[in-house]
């Protein structure tokens, strides 16, 4: 069975292949929050003077539209993170490559978080009112039970989720179910080693968050560059010839 890297590992190989290139990278990080932005702001702008069950209609519609573009994006920063760890060339026009190069896989991504948030988001706000009103801790168990339910459904989801980007990269021809099949047979026996990972960053992003966001631009890099590095010891690039030229490059 071959050792796998530690999360201490990954990230030590991130900060190698990272350094000299944080002002690019925070760069990418920025414009793509600013553009996921600018979608939801246009979007929202334009549902907003709609009343009634329509404004509900259009307002899901509108956020699924702004989640498949701010996902597209995401593709092309996952594309840019593959190049680093690869040696290869990074450039900022790779964030929309995905809008010409097969953006459906995508888009059917992006439905498919979609959904899992909405039901996640609305059990979540169905049950809360429930837990804040009731004050008998027996009546309050099957409501906890839920959210724990909840919970670890969706953070298995999530990490089974977790690949489809950089797969995406690597084959674009593939189908978005095809895709997530793929990341789910990818992340089978990985899991813990990836929320371990994910756990390992709590205190950066969190720091990150309480410096008005301006830590993240540099937080969101560290983080996106040990998942392409777990990404490729999973499909056992990282142990190649190539991966470790690419590496030696960075160092």
């Amino acid at each position: 069975m071959m050792n796998r890297p530690k999360s201490s590992e990954l990230k030590s190989q991130a900060r190698a292949l990272m350094m000299g290139r944080h002002g690019f990278l925070a760069l990418v990080t920025f414009l793509v929050s600013m553009l996921y932005l600018v979608a939801s702001y246009i979007l929202n702008s334009a549902f907003s003077t709609v009343g009634g069950a329509m404004n509900i209609v259009l307002g899901l519609a509108g956020s699924l539209l702004i989640n498949i573009v701010y996902y597209l994006f995401c593709a092309g920063q996952a594309e840019i993170y593959l190049n680093l760890c690869r040696g290869r060339d990074m450039r900022i026009g790779q964030l929309t490559g995905p809008f010409s190069r097969r953006p459906e896989p995508v888009a059917v991504f992006a439905t498919v978080q979609f959904l899992i948030q909405t039901i996640s988001v609305n059990v979540g706000l169905w049950i809360l009112p429930d837990i804040l009103n009731e004050n008998d801790p027996v009546e309050l168990l099957p409501m906890y039970g839920i959210l724990l339910v909840l919970l670890v459904v969706t953070t298995w989801l999530e990490l089974g989720l977790s690949m489809v980007f950089f797969l995406y990269c690597d084959s674009p021809q593939r189908s978005g179910i095809q895709l997530v099949r793929e990341s789910f047979r990818l992340m089978h026996g990985n899991y813990r080693r990836m929320l371990w990972l994910m756990l390992s960053f709590a205190g950066i992003m969190l720091l990150g968050a309480l410096s008005a966001g301006i830590g993240l631009l540099f937080a969101r890099p560290y983080l996106n560059t040990s998942q392409a590095l777990f990404y490729l010891d999973l499909v056992e690039e990282i142990h190649g010839e190539q991966t470790n030229a690419g590496a030696d490059a960075f160092i």
